[in-house]
């Protein structure tokens, strides 16, 4: 068993889809950015943060200098022409051990979040499920075992009962040769455990509305 030590949060990105012109870390839920409500999170289960920046990174550096001075802030100069993957492989490369790899643009049931890294101790590589909530969701297969739920593969076309978090764990070097998006590098790596996890993620205004609701429905 091998406890999960570190958090990358990948904050990098456009957000173009929501087009609000700042990270979609930074917006607010109750009043609450998402970036401090996973940074507080987070905190209670690992010992160090890193959050990879680059869209209006300016925005990220002042804010995390106010309230959240002791994260290591890692910079994606080319996170235009990168993706999640290649911001998760930033910002784990100086980091040892096992990891947590987050989207910065969710908002997840503390709770469930303890859980699913209880549950990390023990396979090499978790997979972060949920319900199905957003607008262009990953859906994922998966079987049923006697150590729990199997990924056994991802899909656009197919609807299934469980989405692609956006979350994972596993080694600091899981993301290192990945090439296309997240999920696809995992695809290589089927099949992995899986766990299911209370979430919202915010990629359109639809996805607003929705975790709006999820943060009110779960007293968050």
């Amino acid at each position: 068993m091998q406890p999960v030590e570190n958090a990358v949060i990948a904050a990098a990105g456009l957000g173009s889809r929501l087009g609000l012109g700042h990270p979609k870390c930074m917006l607010e839920l109750g009043g609450i950015t998402l970036l401090t409500r996973m940074i507080r999170m987070l905190e209670l289960h690992v010992s160090r943060i890193h959050v990879v920046i680059g869209y209006r990174e300016d925005l990220i550096i002042d804010y995390c200098a106010r309230y959240h001075p002791q994260v290591v802030l890692v910079r994606n100069p080319e996170f235009r022409i990168t993706n999640t993957a290649q911001s998760f492989a930033l910002g784990a490369r100086y980091l040892r051990g096992k990891c947590v790899f987050l989207d910065g643009d969710l908002v997840i049931n503390p709770d469930s979040f303890g859980a699913f890294l209880d549950q990390a101790a023990r396979p090499e590589i978790l997979v972060g499920l949920c319900q199905p909530n957003t607008e262009n969701a990953v859906f994922v297969n998966t079987e049923e075992s006697a150590q729990g739920l199997i990924v056994t593969g991802f899909t656009r076309e197919n609807r299934t009962l469980c989405e692609w978090a956006n979350v994972f764990t596993g080694p600091s070097t899981v993301m290192n040769s990945a090439e296309n998006y997240v999920f696809e590098h995992l695809a290589k790596l089927l099949p992995l455990s899986g766990h299911m996890l209370e979430l919202a993620e915010i990629d359109t205004s639809a996805d607003m509305r929705s975790a709006e609701s999820f943060v009110l429905k779960h007293g968050l």
